[in-house]
């Protein structure tokens, strides 16, 4: 599993909407932490794990939470890694009922 230390997302949507992680914790249960703040449209942020209370090592996938709209995930997981210098970097189009998640690849900060 590729190891990562956060992910970047972009806002391309007609609507607003905010990063959460989806990880599972050390008993192998899936948990999803609090939103990371909302993003407007057009506008990106960094979803950093470790800040959202995600423990290192753990894997992750990000997840768009979409304001009036239905979530979205990312649908690949990823291993948080906070000595990492890579990020997974995604963007998000679309209506709240038709949106569509994009993969813009890992990349090095």
């Amino acid at each position: 599993m590729q190891k990562i230390k956060q992910f970047r997302m972009r806002n391309n949507g007609g609507f607003v909407c905010a990063g959460q992680i989806q990880y599972i914790d050390q008993n192998g249960n899936v948990q999803m932490t609090e939103t990371a703040g909302n993003i407007p449209i057009g506008q990106g942020e960094w979803v950093d794990p470790g800040s959202l209370g995600v423990p290192d090592g753990s894997p992750i996938m990000l997840c768009f939470n979409i304001v009036l709209g239905s979530n979205r995930t990312a649908g690949q997981y990823y291993m948080s890694d906070t000595s990492s210098n890579q990020y997974a970097e995604y963007d998000i189009t679309g209506t709240t009922l038709n949106s569509h998640v994009h993969f813009d690849g890992v990349k090095s900060s």
